[in-house]
């Protein structure tokens, strides 16, 4: 009898019990808050969460829309940060090929680095003339070529003697060893370096290019002077030689 009654009870516990399940789940499912992602601020202040493709703030009221916005976004940033890079690079080239030039006319102009001034000053025949009295100054020659360069090259006189305000004209012979045409251009300086500004070349080949035909011949002739105001310099007063040199190199590509 007492076994009857424990089966029939625990009957009645089972029904109960599966009566009451989905009304518990319900209720347990109503008090769980949905999960969110958000981002707490270094401040700690309220955040709200980030912006998705499709969120209404992103100015589309569906999720297309919003995804539209945002790739056209992302192409406006990337097609500016591609205009930035292309600035920079073209900017970087073209400071690359102007640093050549400019830095040959600040040394033609100014003399810097031992390179003569061949800038033309307006003279007349009062500010250009020999200095009487003035000591002699002894001009030396050198030519040299690159080992590039299957050419001869030297100065056909070593020296001339001048006074300062008086010019001057000296000879260059290059000679082509090879047999074929070969193109040469030349860079000089003047030494010493603190007597290249006053040194000015009236006429010369230098930064020219000079085509000579197999064993060709060609002399190539330098119009100078020493200008005047060499003379009031006193930097300039222990400084009795001056040497004029050049060195002839293969022409770039040719």
């Amino acid at each position: 009898m007492a076994l009857r009654l424990h089966a029939c009870f625990r009957g009645l516990g089972a029904q109960a019990a599966a009566r009451a399940w989905p009304a518990a789940t319900q209720r347990a499912s109503a008090s769980i808050t949905p999960w969110r992602t958000y981002t707490t601020p270094a401040n700690g202040g309220n955040s709200q969460p980030p912006i998705r493709p499709g969120d209404p703030r992103y100015g589309g009221s569906s999720a297309h829309e919003g995804y539209r916005r945002y790739q056209e976004e992302a192409q406006r940033r990337n097609a500016s940060g591609l205009l930035y890079v292309s600035a920079f690079v073209i900017f970087f080239l073209g400071s690359s090929y102007a640093a050549v030039p400019l830095y040959r006319l600040l040394c033609k102009t100014t003399g810097f680095m031992g390179t003569p001034k061949t800038e033309p000053t307006i003279r007349d025949a009062e500010t250009l003339k020999p200095l009487e009295g003035h000591r002699k100054l002894r001009i030396n020659f050198a030519g040299q070529v690159s080992t590039l360069l299957d050419w001869s090259f030297k100065p056909e006189q070593r020296q001339v003697s001048v006074v300062p305000g008086e010019t001057a004209l000296a000879f260059f012979k290059a000679y082509n060893n090879s047999d074929k045409p070969i193109v040469g251009i030349a860079t000089y300086n003047v030494l010493p370096d603190q007597a290249a500004p006053y040194f000015n070349k009236i006429q010369c080949f230098c930064f020219d290019e000079q085509q000579l035909d197999p064993r060709e011949e060609i002399d190539m002739p330098v119009f100078f002077f020493i200008d005047p105001e060499f003379a009031d310099d006193p930097l300039m007063d222990d400084i009795d030689t001056i040497t004029l040199s050049y060195t002839f190199f293969k022409a770039s590509g040719r």
